[in-house]
């Protein structure tokens, strides 16, 4: 191989291994940075973001009503048969009655009878070119529905807010659903480490006399349940790290790795300040605030259709050029002829049957609808505040208890095991103690998992998430 090609594979396989490491740490997240991941690529908070551009757009399309509109027209229109107008023979009277007045002595020339004729004043070929200016310079109601969706921007922008609270707890108790998991597999493969050891110290005492079959076959018997009660574990760690995907909207066809300690999380949780009832604020909650949102539209919304009763006015302005002609390119005849004007137009509303009145009634009623969602809205999370502190305290108290009471199993089964290898035991009394101690572990881990996630519900009901 010469020094050159040498040198390539040593640059090849160092992008290569800078790729690897690069997916390999996309792949790995600490809570935080998956919160952050689903925050940013989950597809709720795309459609989300949708809502406030297409507000933002609705602001513009409203307020372009208001702008000046200018438009250019070109109309031409052919005759096959140029419209034509009855009119009653004035010509003949005329002149008869011009000779009558003339003082010559003759008889009078006596009318002639009525005649009709056709008279037209169209030209088969009509071209007209024209521009036309307005502008909305008064309408009551489209103000307060400018002024109502600017209220809706920041009204949809609130949602948004909603969304990424729903997103940090969907995330959150998946993420804790997969550590708890795997601290249940390694207290599972601790136990059966310490049977294994157990198994093979009581098959010696077993075949040297000391001890009947019966004794191991239960110490067999627990050590094989261990075995299905981690293979179950096992075969439910994709679910649970499926569901975790899904909450982030990461790749299920990915692996995940969690990087997050979970006795750090909670010591972090124990630790946490005393929360006072007194302290709960529903103004706190992004949904307060959107609801907020929603009552202040409602009354823009009053105000909108009571200004339907006032007057709107337009302004307005045309410039044309109009061409008449037997034959469009005779240029003998006359050409465009340039006319202009402008003016207003007021539109006074006098009655329209009371359907705006029936309008306004209807958005006040909306106001108050909302209004009393909103104190419905405080009185829940009041509630809600107050169900969450007692159930995150009763859960710290729930950790504490099992948290001995796992000790205390620990030590008993520890005694019972040595008086069984002593002599003095009997392998019952191991079996006993044995189930104590995986029930007070199965106990502690789901003292610990409430405890995390009545944490979870305890800053969201605070607004704190």
């Amino acid at each position: 191989m010469s020094y050159r090609n040498y040198i390539l594979n040593i640059f090849c396989l160092s992008l290569f291994m800078s790729y690897s490491n690069s997916s390999i740490a996309q792949e790995s997240f600490s809570l935080q940075e998956a919160i952050d991941y689903a925050l940013e690529n989950h597809n709720d908070i795309a459609l989300k973001k949708i809502e406030i551009q297409d507000a933002i757009e609705n602001v513009r399309e409203l307020r372009a009503i208001g702008m000046p509109k200018v438009n250019g027209k070109i109309d031409y229109q052919y005759y096959f048969s140029v419209p034509k107008q009855v009119v009653e023979d004035f010509v003949g009277p005329s002149v008869v009655e011009a000779l009558n007045s003339i003082p010559i002595d003759t008889v009078p020339i006596p009318n002639p009878p009525t005649r009709y004729g056709e008279l037209s004043f169209f030209q088969k070929n009509n071209l007209n070119v024209a521009i036309e200016a307005s502008i909305l310079a008064f309408d009551g109601s489209y103000l307060a529905a400018l002024e109502a969706a600017k209220l809706f921007k920041e009204f949809t922008r609130e949602g948004i807010e909603v969304t990424e609270q729903t997103i940090r707890a969907g995330v959150t108790k998946a993420y804790l659903n997969v550590l708890i998991l795997d601290k249940n597999r390694k207290i599972l493969t601790e136990n059966i480490e310490n049977l294994e050891k157990s198994k093979f110290e009581i098959g010696q005492m077993y075949e040297n006399g000391f001890l009947e079959k019966l004794d191991v076959d239960r110490l067999e018997v627990s050590y094989l349940n261990l075995k299905t009660e981690l293979n179950k574990l096992n075969q439910t760690e994709n679910l649970t790290k499926n569901v975790l995907k899904f909450q982030m909207d990461f790749p299920l066809e990915k692996d995940i790795t969690l990087t997050e300690d979970l006795d750090l999380l909670i010591d972090a949780v124990r630790i946490l300040e005393e929360v006072n009832p007194e302290d709960f604020d529903a103004k706190n909650r992004a949904e307060y605030e959107q609801i907020n949102k929603g009552i202040q539209l409602n009354k823009l919304n009053v105000k909108r259709f009571q200004r339907g009763y006032l007057p709107s006015l337009v302004i307005f302005a045309q410039a044309q050029e109009q061409l008449a002609r037997d034959r469009l390119f005779d240029n003998s005849t006359p050409g465009f002829i340039f006319s202009s004007s402008a003016g207003l137009s007021l539109n006074v509303p006098i009655f329209d049957g009371q359907e705006t009145k029936a309008k306004v009634a209807r958005a006040k009623l909306d106001v108050e609808r909302r209004t009393i969602d909103l104190e419905n809205f405080e009185k829940g999370i009041l509630f809600q505040a107050n169900n969450a502190l007692l159930q995150y305290n009763n859960a710290k108290s729930s950790v504490e208890t099992t948290e001995r009471s796992l000790k205390l199993s620990e030590e008993i089964y520890n005694k019972s095991l040595i008086k069984f290898r002593e002599g003095v035991g009997s392998s019952i009394e191991v079996t006993q103690s044995e189930s104590a101690l995986y029930m007070a572990q199965s106990s502690y881990v789901s003292a610990l998992y409430s405890l995390l996630t009545t944490k979870i519900d305890l800053d969201i009901a605070l607004g704190n998430l």
